[in-house]
């Protein structure tokens, strides 16, 4: 990894260029060395790649240095990893907004995600006050999949059915909007799991014609 100690640059928030911090050329040596390289395949037809691509430049905001080193291919957009590991997405000119707790459960939960798409599922809405995250007040929900939840994905599943909370917009009026994915292997596991969430999760919940990004219409479900 001589290459990025050899062309690392830093840049403070004014864009000028400044003294690159030795734990940030540390960090991007880490990541490279393990994530570098590294595609799978996302829910659209764009993968989801993994690397610096030769550019080993870091940035200050108001979560501290950050580099881009991924290029999520659901949003089209790069993803900034901060030197602790988390990674989040600046959109719209708004702040960068934190969404994974680690790269791997980034990983996990993209993971996760691809294997149940192709289930039967019905996508609703939830908005919440911004920064505010999903509590559900539901009991038999299947268990949650602690290694794949983080800021931005809240994940249960038991093989058979699955809850996936997304967030999805973060930068428009006073509110946050979260995806609410219900997924089952067949009607039953689906039915039940989608009248649980309709009976019981805290907040509210838009059902009527949702755009759906597993499927890509409106209505999708039972």
């Amino acid at each position: 990894m001589d290459w990025i100690e050899r062309t690392a640059r830093a840049f403070d928030q004014d864009e000028i260029e400044v003294e690159v911090p030795a734990e940030a050329v540390a960090a991007m040596i880490a990541f490279e060395r393990r994530y570098g390289g590294l595609w799978c395949p996302a829910v659209g037809p764009n993968g989801m790649e993994y690397g610096l691509n030769g550019a080993a430049s870091v940035y200050w905001t108001a979560q501290g240095w950050v580099f881009f080193g991924i290029m999520d291919g659901d949003w089209t957009n790069s993803v900034e990893v901060l030197l602790d590991g988390r990674a989040g997405m600046a959109l719209a000119d708004k702040p960068l907004r934190i969404l994974n707790r680690s790269i791997d459960q980034r990983l996990e939960a993209h993971a996760l995600l691809l294997a149940v798409q192709r289930w039967s599922h019905l996508t609703l809405e939830l908005a919440l006050p911004r920064g505010t995250t999903p509590v559900l007040a539901a009991t038999n929900l299947p268990p949650r999949v602690d290694e794949a939840s983080g800021p931005a994905d809240l994940w249960w599943f038991d093989g058979t059915s699955a809850l996936h909370l997304q967030l999805r917009a973060w930068w428009t009026e006073d509110h946050d909007i979260w995806a609410v994915h219900c997924f089952g292997q067949d009607t039953t596991a689906l039915n039940q799991i989608k009248e649980t969430v309709l009976n019981e999760v805290a907040g509210l919940l838009r059902p009527e014609k949702i755009w759906c990004s597993l499927c890509e219409r409106s209505e999708c479900g039972t």
